[in-house]
């Protein structure tokens, strides 16, 4: 089983199995915020045990993007009466086209989640349905209030995803997939040149926070990001120069970004994309 990790001021993080998702727990004195719930029905109530271990709260839950392994579980949390389901707008748009197609990741072809969930991947069983938010974040930060603490869901704009939440508590700040330890960031949705702005200004705010969790992995300092920031722009100079000087092999700089080979190509295919 899982163990929280305390992140300080009735703020915790969660790592579970798989793809070592990070779920983030604020506890109040009226209710408790969780902030992404899993790839599934059997992560989902893995989640919702481990958090049951620490408060019997009622909850809210917060998606920090539209990608499966961040909101696949929410049906769990809905079962146990959850009705409060925040994300950003442009996430939530996403969900509504892309949800079902999502569940092929999960198929035996698609990761190595899949054995973990294969209720979801055949949209079969208990919880295997989608259950998307049902209150939206846009450009102005929304104060949760949960009993004598706040939390704060806040957009600084495009990075990993064009929906990418971060979540501020009293000690901690949640920051999804915007920023990653122990792997290359992911590619295949994003905004390479704003996500190098998004982490600068991200960085900006370390000070107010004395925790910074990232989606996946450990807590990180303002300098990981900062240095995160600096590695992609970068790479996103490197790429451009490399499509100026030859536009129909610009995948012959893969070997010159600071990522591996997959996520370079995606890199170089997202800011193509991107900058048209």
């Amino acid at each position: 089983m899982a163990q929280w990790r305390d992140v300080g001021a009735g703020n915790y993080v969660l790592s579970t199995a798989g793809a070592l998702l990070n779920t983030g727990l604020v506890i109040g004195r009226d209710r408790a915020l969780v902030i992404d719930t899993g790839c599934g029905p059997r992560q989902g109530a893995e989640i919702l045990a481990a958090v049951r271990e620490l408060t019997d709260l009622p909850l809210t839950v917060v998606n920090t993007h539209a990608h499966f392994d961040h909101y696949f579980g929410n049906a769990v949390f809905a079962a146990a009466g959850v009705t409060d389901f925040w994300a950003h707008e442009n996430a939530v748009r996403e969900m509504a086209e892309s949800s079902e197609s999502q569940r092929a990741v999960l198929s035996p072809a698609g990761s190595d989640a899949a054995a973990a969930e294969p209720e979801m991947a055949a949209g079969e069983g208990p919880n295997s349905m989608m259950v998307l938010p049902t209150a939206t974040v846009k450009d102005q930060p929304v104060l949760i209030d949960l009993g004598g603490r706040v939390a704060t869901l806040f957009y600084l704009g495009r990075g990993h995803t064009d929906g990418d939440l971060l979540v501020g508590a009293e000690s901690a700040l949640f920051a999804g997939d915007l920023v990653e330890q122990g792997a290359h960031p992911s590619f295949e949705d994003s905004y390479p040149a704003d996500w190098a702005n998004t982490l600068r200004q991200l960085s900006a705010l370390r000070g107010r926070y004395e925790f910074l969790v990232p989606g996946h992995g450990l807590p990180v300092s303002d300098n990981f990001v900062r240095v995160m920031a600096d590695t992609m722009t970068t790479a996103v100079r490197q790429a451009r120069q490399a499509s100026r000087e030859m536009p129909d092999l610009a995948t012959k700089a893969i070997p010159i970004l600071p990522y591996g080979p997959d996520q370079s190509r995606w890199f170089i295919k997202r800011l193509q994309e991107t900058s048209a």
